[in-house]
């Protein structure tokens, strides 16, 4: 069996991606944002910096999953970000905020978007890799 072949699905590997997604955001939340916004922004500008950088965080954590893991790996990556969603929403649960509240919809919504993100991001990962055509 080749290194490009599909491999079985690896809990290992959904469960580091869990982790690569935190990584990346907290690197993109920490830095990238700090230097697109610097300190004086409007509240609504940092809400949607916010939610492009979230947005992009699955998507290159699926393209670095992608990239450097081996075999063709499409599933983890994506059902790593639904998880990665939903460890997020549960947190919510503790916070003060309102808006926050966990909610069947908002899980499926988020969940699907990451999945998909991540999915596309693993793609092109593998694709550059040299594993898919």
């Amino acid at each position: 069996m080749s290194t490009t072949a599909t491999r079985p699905f690896s809990t290992m590997w959904m469960v580091l991606s869990v982790f690569i997604f935190i990584g990346v955001e907290l690197f993109l939340g920490g830095f990238v944002g700090e230097v697109l916004c610097g300190r004086f922004v409007s509240a609504m500008l940092l809400l949607r910096l916010q939610v492009i950088l979230s947005l992009a965080g699955y998507f290159i954590g699926g393209f670095l999953i992608g990239l450097f893991s081996p075999g063709i790996r499409m599933l983890e990556p994506a059902i790593g970000a639904s998880v990665s969603v939903a460890l997020t929403l549960i947190f919510a649960i503790f916070m003060p905020v309102s808006f926050l509240q966990v909610t069947s919809g908002k899980l499926l919504m988020g969940g699907a978007i990451a999945f998909l993100l991540a999915l596309l991001g693993a793609y092109f990962g593998e694709r550059l890799a040299g594993n898919v055509r």
